[in-house]
């Protein structure tokens, strides 16, 4: 059996986007402090955490969804066809790539040993595969056990259930190098529960009844849903995103691919991803059908869904001045 390898980075994120704005004003006193912050940092985003990382909905204010980094594979989980297949291949590198595969969320493959994914992998013809795994937050900010990611060009993350990996390795020094990874122009892939933790807002179960976590947030302002249309799963996406309506859905089916690059991604695969907006005053919300082979801009698609945050606000505003006006 192969060797299994296997924390939280977002402090450094929000100093930085308290102190920055001081510093653009030239405030002494404000561009002392950020200094300061700025010097602690890397100790801050090297330390272990020393608390759950708390559960947050979304993102606040207007801002664009900026894009990514590097590449994510997002499959919606059933078949993975060989375009799929070759394009993550690719971005890992080819003969040159080295991947993680992390196989947390398949409670099958776990119990049993057997880590089809990973022997998968391996027949690639990929310079190394290596197998990452543990159930314990506390290894998974061990230095040894993050080692194969520091030098990854790729990682896959297997279908299950997603808060296996949210209970695993969220907060730590995994999703830590997961971020990393991205950083340097690596490419993450995953099917179905691994499609769904790459979400900021992470769709965590149930049909009717809707639960709701915080995922890795790899893909910001964006809620996944997998298995889509074989599921009959649109109403469960349209209502998590009536509740954090900042952020775009993306519905994939199976056996389909969202490949995601900077700010634009690409449908491959067999079937279809469901592109939706959020429900506005006066509507159910928008979703429209993409096939493979069609792209789309997140920057573009960011601007929709607050234009239609917008939109309602805006027509009270408007009714109000013509109710007043003499």
């Amino acid at each position: 059996m192969p060797r299994i390898f296997c924390s939280r980075n977002r402090i450094a994120l929000s100093i930085y986007r308290l102190v920055l704005p001081a510093v653009c004003m030239r405030q002494p006193l404000a561009a002392s402090l950020a200094a300061v912050c700025l010097t602690v940092l890397p100790a801050l985003a090297d330390g272990e955490p020393k608390a759950s990382p708390a559960r947050v909905s979304a993102p606040s204010g207007e801002t664009k969804n900026e894009g990514i980094p590097g590449a994510l594979v997002i499959v919606g989980g059933g078949g993975f066809p060989d375009d799929i297949r070759d394009r993550f291949l690719q971005l890992a590198g080819g003969k040159k790539g080295h991947l993680v595969v992390i196989p947390t969320a398949s409670e099958f493959e776990v119990r049993t040993q057997n880590f089809f994914s990973f022997k998968y992998w391996q027949t690639q013809g990929l310079a190394s595969v290596s197998l990452l795994h543990t159930f314990d937050p506390k290894e998974a900010n061990d230095p040894s056990f993050v080692q194969p990611l520091k030098k990854a060009t790729a990682a896959w993350l297997d279908g299950g259930d997603q808060m296996r990996l949210v209970k695993a390795y969220h907060g730590t020094a995994v999703e830590k190098e997961l971020r990393q990874l991205l950083a340097r122009g690596g490419v993450i892939g995953g099917t179905s529960a691994g499609a769904s933790v790459m979400s900021d807002v992470m769709i965590a179960g149930g049909e009717r009844q809707v639960r709701v976590g915080e995922g890795f947030g790899l893909l910001p302002n964006v809620v996944i849903d997998q298995h889509f249309r074989n599921r009959k799963r649109q109403k469960r996406l349209l209502s998590v995103l009536a509740s954090h309506p900042r952020c775009l859905g993306l519905g994939i089916d199976e056996a389909t691919a969202v490949v995601v690059k900077g700010h634009t991604f690409t449908v491959l695969g067999r079937d279809h991803v469901s592109v939706c907006l959020p429900p506005a005053e006066g509507d159910e919300g928008s979703v429209k059908l993409l096939k493979p082979g069609e792209e789309g801009d997140l920057f573009k698609l960011s601007e929709d869904v607050m234009a239609r945050l917008k939109a309602p606000s805006e027509s009270k505003s408007m009714a109000a001045k013509t109710a007043t006006t003499p």
